[in-house]
């Protein structure tokens, strides 16, 4: 008899777990998806403008490249060298009001009030691989 009753208990407590975790996750799908779109297409349009196509050689579309969270929180683009783009100084984001807080040998970091932008040598591409972000949320997150 105590045999069923432990049955019992551990079958409804996974039973539980199963549809709550069926909940969470359906409720994720249908309730967040327009965020985590309108998220993207933001910085998205914030990419393009600080990076417009006229100047740069950008290499395929914009990669959403960290979602990870309810909303997107990092897209990115390739950038190839050309005449004017030799080196990583020359990568530098066009529109707006950008700061250049941290620099090194392989990567460039802009930052407004709102955005961060990580430039970085593509070794595989022979070019460079341009990073937009809300601020601070890459280091929150340790990425």
């Amino acid at each position: 008899m105590k045999y069923r009753t432990i049955y019992s208990i551990v079958w409804y407590i996974f039973l539980g777990c199963f549809s709550l975790w069926l909940i969470c996750g359906l409720g994720y799908k249908f309730l967040f998806n327009d965020t985590i779109e309108q998220s993207r297409i933001e910085l998205t349009q914030v990419l393009n403008a600080a990076f417009p196509r006229d100047q740069y050689i950008i290499d395929g579309d914009v990669h959403d490249s960290n979602r990870r969270n309810l909303l997107s929180i990092a897209v990115s683009i390739s950038i190839k060298k050309d005449s004017q783009h030799k080196d990583i100084k020359s990568i530098k984001p066009l529109s707006g009001e950008w700061t250049l807080v941290d620099q090194t040998t392989s990567r460039y970091v802009y930052e407004n009030e709102t955005y961060r932008v990580y430039v970085t040598k593509d070794s595989e591409n022979d070019g460079y691989r341009v990073l937009l972000a809300r601020n601070n949320w890459l280091e929150i997150l340790h990425l």
